[in-house]
């Protein structure tokens, strides 16, 4: 069992170095082999720069993945603490609180987004910030309703007895039991953060090139539809597929 819980943690090591050194020679660009169709020297084909595109669609795949963690994370570690406090403080600040997060729960994550890169550095960094905002509210509404609903049970209400601090109480009992529940809300919003980002990409926000995201690699590749359709049909299909594989694994996880 010990076993099982290292897996993950080195898998993803492992790929971080794979994408890392193999980052630079998916950017290599050879004009006198672009746009082969796919062979045994080249598996996927290349691109219109003469890139290898099996090497690109794979360091995109985890960049890609790697983005929609990263800013999955920020958004659960964001809205646990203000959650936390909305739940534990209440009166007005809960009241404040509550209706920000209702207002970004009515607008669609992907409209706030793109507000929020209107105004900031068009980069990355301002994709994640944006997409850490346009999910927040979601994420900021069930911590808090869960931490309350929690605050009410019998281990939790009498914890003070046994002298812990409020501050203890919350890291040990309330946290906790916060977090075992946040699986199920999380691979059912993986997929669609995924696509979020890469939506963005597409439409040349966020992202940009020579970084191979999934999505700016599917943008170049939409003007060679006709005259070479890998670069479209294989990171739609990669995109399509890690959307579905999270949806899989949500049911897996609901029932």
């Amino acid at each position: 069992m010990k076993i099982k819980h290292f897996i993950w943690p080195i898998a993803i090591i492992i790929l971080a170095v794979l994408a890392y050194a193999l980052y630079d020679k998916a950017n290599q660009i050879h004009q006198s082999q672009a746009l082969r169709p796919p062979s045994l020297h080249h598996l996927l084909g290349t691109d219109d720069l003469g890139r290898d595109f099996l090497t690109r669609l794979f360091v995109g795949s985890l960049i890609t993945l790697g983005l929609t963690a990263f800013i999955m994370i920020g958004t659960i570690v964001l809205g646990l603490i203000i959650g936390l406090i909305s739940a534990i403080v209440g009166k007005w600040l809960d009241s404040i609180i509550m209706a920000l997060a209702d207002m970004l729960i009515a607008l669609p994550a992907i409209i706030i987004a793109l507000v929020v890169l209107g105004f900031i550095n068009n980069s990355v960094v301002g994709l994640c910030l944006a997409l850490i905002i346009g999910w927040l509210g979601r994420y900021l509404r069930y911590f808090r309703n869960l931490a309350r609903d929690t605050m009410t049970q019998p281990f939790v209400k009498f914890a003070p007895l046994s002298g812990m601090s409020k501050f203890q109480v919350t890291i040990h009992h309330i946290v906790p039991h916060l977090i075992s529940d946040i699986m199920a809300l999380v691979t059912a919003d993986f997929g669609k953060l995924m696509l979020s980002i890469s939506g963005l990409a597409f439409i040349g926000l966020g992202v940009k090139p020579p970084i191979p995201e999934l999505g700016a690699i599917l943008h170049d590749g939409k003007s060679y539809f006709y005259s070479a359709p890998w670069l479209f049909i294989f990171p739609g299909v990669l995109l399509g597929g890690f959307a579905l594989i999270c949806q899989i694994l949500n049911r897996r996880h609901l029932h």
